[in-house]
């Protein structure tokens, strides 16, 4: 569930991916959350992640499914999550922060600085990136926090 805060969501502007990025693969890697005055915590994650000739992507995370719009610079495509997605990112992120700090968290601003799939030269491998920062509300006060996943894996071209 933690990878649906998944890079998936960015506030880029959309254009078509090229050949370059268009494809699928499975990348695995962490995820962390950190929240002043909770600490950290890491965690496994496996993200498939599928982007399509027209610019168009989805990444499913453990059944949950994520999806937008890329921007393609070279061999990396830039994700923009759509609105959906955005809400579902929200709502994960502040179960995860709620859990850390062990009260009810509810995040008044998010925003997403980088998420990113980049592909090798030889279109064989991707690595995702992706962080998110905010900040957010609880019983105890208010405070900020970040959302991070890196992962790399295989990937197979679009025909």
């Amino acid at each position: 569930m933690r990878a649906l805060a998944l890079a998936l969501l960015l506030a880029l502007p959309s254009v078509a991916a090229t050949a370059q990025t268009a494809g699928s693969g499975t990348v695995a890697g962490a995820d962390r959350i950190k929240a002043s005055g909770c600490g950290k915590e890491s965690s496994p994650i496996s993200i498939a992640v599928t982007i399509d000739g027209a610019g168009a992507w989805t990444a499913d995370v453990g059944g949950d499914v994520l999806s937008g719009t890329s921007n393609t610079i070279g061999r990396s495509a830039n994700l923009t999550l759509d609105q959906a997605s955005l809400s579902l990112l929200d709502t994960v992120l502040e179960d995860l922060a709620s859990q850390l700090c062990e009260e009810t968290v509810s995040i008044s601003s998010l925003g997403v600085t980088r998420a990113r799939v980049k592909i090798n030269k030889r279109q064989t491998s991707a690595k995702l990136s992706f962080k998110a920062i905010g900040t957010g509300t609880s019983a105890s006060g208010s405070g900020a926090g970040s959302y991070r996943i890196k992962a790399k894996g295989a990937w197979t071209p679009a025909p």
